[in-house]
């Protein structure tokens, strides 16, 4: 299941993607709900240290994808804030806006500012257009407490003479993760007279398979009786509890990934004179 994290602040809440290169400027005094999917079962999400120039650790951003989606998530390390992010999403390098000096920064598909600063910033693209790989180009701009600004590309892949980068991404095929089941089926139940019980069993094997008979096709055979089968005979062994309903509780119990399940069914079966 996806592990979704929210987080709430100044702004306005960001939804789609810009195409016409329009700058979209968050306001002080509306609200931001910023939703990043940092984790998407089957899938491994990649992270990205964001450095400035002198190596230190600024923000981080990771990347991840589940059936449906591309999630594009930023964050500022502490004491920083974002200010604005621009990037775009390409099926190859090619398909970026570059030149000789690199990615043209002004370019770039989408760009959005915060007038105030946010913590974290979580896009979200549709993978409708893409196939197995595509590449990702951003630049964040951070600021700190002393409206000090610095502007990093994201990803370890160079480009061109002016220091941008990008990074390829490949597309992850989800795996539905097994979920442990159990299914003892439904209650179910028998009668008989006890002549015509005394002539059909005459072991405790056949009794527990008298019970077993009960079970519906496809559950497993090597569930849990309680009471069990023998304490059942020796109870009806008595002429005092020879007539009426035997009843019995079968469990089915599986496990997967150390996890357990267990499942239960009532079975009944009833001694008429």
């Amino acid at each position: 299941m996806r592990n979704f994290f929210s987080v709430m602040m100044v702004g306005l809440l960001l939804m789609g993607c810009s195409v016409d290169n329009d700058e979209t400027i968050v306001e002080d005094d509306q609200l931001l709900i910023a939703n990043s999917v940092l984790n998407v079962d089957g899938c491994e999400s990649v992270s990205y240290n964001l450095n400035n120039g002198s190596g230190n650790v600024v923000g981080q951003f990771t990347i991840t994808n589940d059936k449906d989606n591309l999630y594009l998530n930023f964050k500022a390390s502490s004491g920083l804030s974002i200010t604005e992010i621009a990037w775009e999403v390409a099926m190859d390098v090619e398909g970026l806006p570059a030149n000789n000096g690199g990615i043209i920064y002004g370019q770039l598909e989408n760009k959005q500012s915060f007038s105030s600063g946010i913590d974290y910033y979580g896009e979200t693209l549709s993978l409708d257009n893409f196939e197995k790989d595509l590449v990702v180009a951003a630049r964040v701009t951070f600021v700190d407490s002393k409206q000090q600004k610095v502007s990093v590309w994201v990803g370890d892949q160079l480009l061109g003479k002016k220091g941008s980068k990008f990074l390829f991404y490949s597309i992850c095929e989800p795996q539905d993760e097994p979920v442990c089941l159990a299914y003892a089926g439904a209650d179910n139940s028998i009668s008989y007279t006890y002549k015509e019980l005394d002539a059909l069993v005459n072991t405790v094997e056949d009794v527990e398979n008298l019970y077993k008979s009960l079970l519906e096709d496809g559950v497993s055979r090597s569930g849990t009786f309680s009471p069990t089968i023998k304490d059942i005979v020796k109870f009806a062994s008595i002429e005092a509890n020879r007539y009426g309903d035997l009843i019995t509780i079968y469990t089915v119990t599986n496990e997967l990934n150390g996890e357990t399940c267990s499942d239960s069914v009532e079975l009944t079966l009833t001694v008429t004179r």
